[in-house]
């Protein structure tokens, strides 16, 4: 066990908040509320374990683990070797020098070659402004999820326009997550976490709304990625995401096939999110680009 494991402890904080991680003496560095989670293997309930910093699953005894970089690691288990990426565009996310440039360079650029020449693709914060009206994120006291956080860009901006909300940031990347918390690890209610979409690591019913942006291209199946965020939301809870369509644009059809990604069938993509559950959908297009949204009944 390093020193700084050994300086993370468990300590009770609230009872509406069972657990946080913390360092002794210092403001906190690694905060959890430890009710939002479920166990990954076997949807068991999550607490602390012996070793210091680290969480178990109380009925298979599953062990995660906080990373110095200020991230709960719930993908990752201690002593096992960690889950390979799978495809050329996910491998280039675990690059640290890719991610450096991400948001301001890499993302725009991606945004231009799919959405196809002359498609008016909105900037960050008009494409945040759609998430956050759709979403009813403004002045939220409520608990959000940003799907595929990245760096966190889009979880700063969820936590700005609702500083009362807790907002939480879940992306498979370490590279991601590690710019992610060294960026906002002491803005109070945000937090990140380590997990794939495909067993994501929280409980029924935990979030007031998803924000899923820039990701479904990423997902081998997103026909289950919209039934695992159906089972996050609470009732009423809002769904939000982006990506791209099918196209015929052979540039754009090229680059997908070259990095691995998956267009989504637009016509469909309403039948899709209603087979899962969904209601109320709503979309705005740029080109091949767009932003989807949906709602789970009350």
């Amino acid at each position: 066990m390093s020193q700084l494991d050994a300086a993370v402890v468990f300590v009770r904080v609230a009872p509406e908040i069972p657990y946080c991680i913390t360092r002794p003496g210092e403001e906190p560095a690694v905060t959890f509320p430890v009710e939002l989670l479920e166990c990954p293997r076997c949807a068991g309930a999550i607490g602390p374990a012996t070793e210091a910093g680290e969480l178990a699953c109380v009925d298979c005894g599953r062990r995660s683990r906080t990373q110095p970089a200020g991230y709960l690691d719930m993908l990752g288990e201690p002593g096992r070797p960690d889950p390979a990426p799978p495809t050329p565009a996910q491998r280039l996310m675990e690059s640290m020098q890719f991610v450096r440039v991400y948001e301001t360079a890499m993302r725009p650029f991606f945004g231009r070659v799919f959405a196809g020449p002359g498609a008016r693709i909105p900037t960050p914060e008009d494409e945040f402004g759609i998430y956050r009206e759709w979403l009813g994120l403004a002045g939220s006291a409520g608990t959000w999820l940003d799907l595929s956080c990245g760096a966190g860009f889009f979880t700063r901006r969820m936590a700005e326009a609702a500083p009362r909300a807790t907002v939480v940031g879940v992306d498979i990347s370490t590279a991601m997550l590690e710019r992610a918390a060294a960026s906002y690890r002491t803005r109070p209610g945000v937090h990140f976490v380590r997990g794939d979409v495909r067993r994501l690591p929280f409980r029924d019913g935990s979030f007031d709304g998803v924000s899923n942006a820039g990701s479904l291209h990423l997902y081998a199946d997103p026909d289950s990625a919209y039934r695992a965020v159906f089972r996050l939301l609470k009732p009423g809870g809002t769904y939000t995401a982006s990506t791209f369509a099918e196209s015929d644009r052979p540039i754009g059809r090229y680059a997908a096939r070259l990095f691995g990604v998956r267009r989504t069938d637009l016509p469909g993509l309403p039948e899709a999110l209603g087979k899962a559950g969904f209601v109320d959908y709503r979309q705005r297009t740029f080109g091949d680009a767009f932003v989807a949204g949906a709602r789970r009944p009350e």
